[in-house]
């Protein structure tokens, strides 16, 4: 997790997985400025379902995209937070993946749909199959100034535009490899990959090489002198037998 501070400008802070800690006091990881602004004002960590954003008892809300949050909310990369006079972008560690900096993952079929969160068109889930073009010249969002397309393609799930100006995951760029929950901020619209086949396609290449079984080995068939010794050993037992039951009638 990367959270780039707009207001005040300062450089970026690398918070890992977190949970970062936002307040005034410094022992904070991101410490705030301002009037309303609690010691521990709030948290984010991120989990399996995301990033996680807790607001403490008795702080002021905090202001997700424009939208206030009194206690807790499920973020993505690329939401911004605003905290009284502080405002945050969240973003991945790194920009995202360039089409062709990794393996494609086999097995990542299924629908992909970006799903509308933010907008005139929230709510809504826009199907890629295999491609889904916005902005300028197309059905969707086209009062905005670029041109964007998303395809399925050898590179698995790219996004392309003719400007810099669309963020992926809080990041600007014009070309990109997506996953599932990605988000793509194309001005006043927030849109979210849901692509369940990528995400179980990439679970499964990060799962560790299952063990190939190797045949036991077959037992040695015994030496031959060993062969000897065992029948002399039984003939030796059946003759005490025999002396036995023939002293014993």
């Amino acid at each position: 997790m990367r959270v780039v501070c707009i207001q005040p400008a300062r450089d970026p802070i690398l918070c890992g997985q977190g949970p970062v800690q936002f307040g005034s006091a410094p022992v904070n990881d991101v410490v705030q400025v301002g009037a309303g602004v609690e010691p521990r004002h709030a948290t984010v960590v991120a989990d399996a379902r995301g990033l996680v954003l807790t607001v403490n008892p008795g702080s002021q809300r905090v202001y997700v995209n424009a939208r206030a949050v009194r206690e807790r909310a499920l973020l993505h990369y690329g939401d911004t937070l605003a905290l009284g006079a502080n405002k945050y972008l969240l973003t991945t560690d790194e920009a995202p993946p360039q089409p062709g900096e990794a393996a494609t993952l086999d097995g990542a079929g299924g629908l992909i749909v970006l799903r509308v969160v933010s907008g005139v068109l929230s709510g809504q889930a826009l199907a890629i199959a295999p491609e889904l073009r916005l902005g300028a010249g197309a059905r969707y969002f086209g009062e905005l100034a670029c041109a964007c397309r998303i395809a399925q393609g050898p590179d698995g799930l790219v996004f392309e535009s003719d400007s810099a100006t669309p963020r992926v995951n809080g990041w600007r760029c014009q070309r990109a490899r997506l996953a599932h929950g990605d988000q793509i901020v194309l001005g006043e619209h927030r849109l979210i990959v849901e692509a369940p086949g990528l995400q179980y396609a990439a679970h499964v290449a990060a799962l560790p090489p299952t063990p190939v079984a190797r045949p036991a080995p077959e037992p040695e068939p015994p030496a031959q002198g060993e062969v000897w010794w065992l029948i002399a050993a039984a003939v030796l037992l059946a003759m005490l037998i025999a002396f036995f039951l023939y002293f014993r009638w």
